[in-house]
């Protein structure tokens, strides 16, 4: 029975950031972003989800895979409703993984000084925190947010600073690359670290990535079929 996979791309991002990777071994199921006015937290927005995603109800395993802030609602969205396996690629597990410029963004309460139209207009800050390889990733990261909108933005840049969650998973895969700018492994308990690879690791590296996913659906079949 073919696991049923939960996609939560990034921040500006959409399905297509899954689409290099193999993921023949489930079924896929990918999540857009879309701002809900009224929706404040990364908590908040996996409990609408929990609520509006059609959850296979045949008993088949339910996988996560998280990139970046996906990965973060991944996170939420387990503590609600905890799946089979947790992946987060180029994503924290809890908030001591943040950089300390992130640290220090969230104690000046950044996220809070702009409306959503102002932050829109210093978007291109993220070229400091993406580490993008080539025009191209860059192009597509920029038309995204441009088309997911300030309140959107707004939201997402608060929600990231403002995430509370200090405990990790008991079990999960963490995936991040060695010349990620923003997530870091030396922060991490026990990743999977692709030499080479920036945070987009689906765009940069998915050969190897799928690789590391692969093994992971092996061993958890193994794992299922020994209980």
């Amino acid at each position: 029975m073919l696991p049923f996979l939960f996609l939560l791309p990034g921040m500006a991002a959409d399905e297509r950031l899954f689409h290099p990777i193999d993921l023949s071994f489930g079924e896929v199921h990918a999540m857009r972003w879309e701002f809900r006015p009224g929706v404040r937290s990364l908590a908040d927005y996996a409990a609408m989800l929990v609520r509006e995603v059609p959850w296979p109800v045949d008993g088949r395993p339910v996988w996560y895979i998280g990139s970046s802030m996906g990965g973060m609602l991944a996170r939420e969205l387990h503590a609600l409703r905890p799946a089979d396996e947790l992946v987060l690629l180029s994503a924290p597990a809890a908030r001591h993984e943040f950089p300390n410029r992130m640290h220090l963004l969230r104690a000046l309460r950044t996220g809070r000084w702009f409306t959503p139209s102002g932050m829109m207009r210093l978007n291109r800050l993220s070229d400091s925190f993406m580490g993008f390889r080539n025009a191209d990733d860059r192009s597509w990261f920029y038309e995204n947010l441009e088309t997911y909108g300030p309140e959107f933005l707004h939201f997402a840049v608060n929600a990231i600073l403002d995430w509370p969650r200090r405990d990790r998973p008991e079990r999960y895969l963490q995936v991040v690359g060695s010349e990620d700018r923003l997530f870091k492994a030396h922060r991490m308990v026990s990743p999977v670290v692709l030499p080479g690879a920036g945070h987009f690791m689906t765009l940069e590296q998915p050969e190897r990535l799928s690789a590391v996913l692969r093994s992971h659906s092996l061993a958890a079949a193994h794992s299922a079929g020994m209980t």
